[in-house]
């Protein structure tokens, strides 16, 4: 109780930890996952030019994918990077396609849950 009672502004992060910053769009109408920040890729490579529509109207090409590490367990495939894109997506389909994962939405949250487990635990 005296921790939580001494708590000063700035210092909150010590009682839940750090959170990760960057922001991914979840997106059932994108036709990949997509980012505009060349350093979220590993395994970076070339790719054919695509060409990328966006919602404003505007086109650019996309020249590399790779993949972006979200967390130890999460890793998103076949990302493209699309410069001057202001957002991350991800994709819904390719998201559950490629990780085997399920995914539930309402109106106030997205649920995902990992494939069950031979040892009897679900992969979170």
């Amino acid at each position: 109780m005296n921790l939580l009672n001494n708590v000063k502004l700035g210092t909150i992060e010590k009682l839940i930890g750090k959170r990760n910053s960057t922001q991914w769009i979840i997106d059932i109408g994108a036709s990949r996952q997509m980012t505009g920040k060349l350093e979220y890729l590993t395994d970076a490579r070339n790719v054919l030019e695509c060409l990328v529509g966006l919602p404003n109207g505007k086109y650019f090409f996309s020249i590399k994918e790779g993949m972006v590490v979200l967390s130890e367990t999460l890793k998103l495939s076949n990302v493209l990077y699309v410069p001057n894109l202001k957002c991350n997506l991800i994709l819904v389909s390719q998201f559950i396609d490629e990780l085997n994962y399920m995914a539930q939405f309402t109106n106030k949250f997205l649920c995902y849950q990992g494939p069950y487990l031979e040892d009897g635990d679900w992969n979170m």
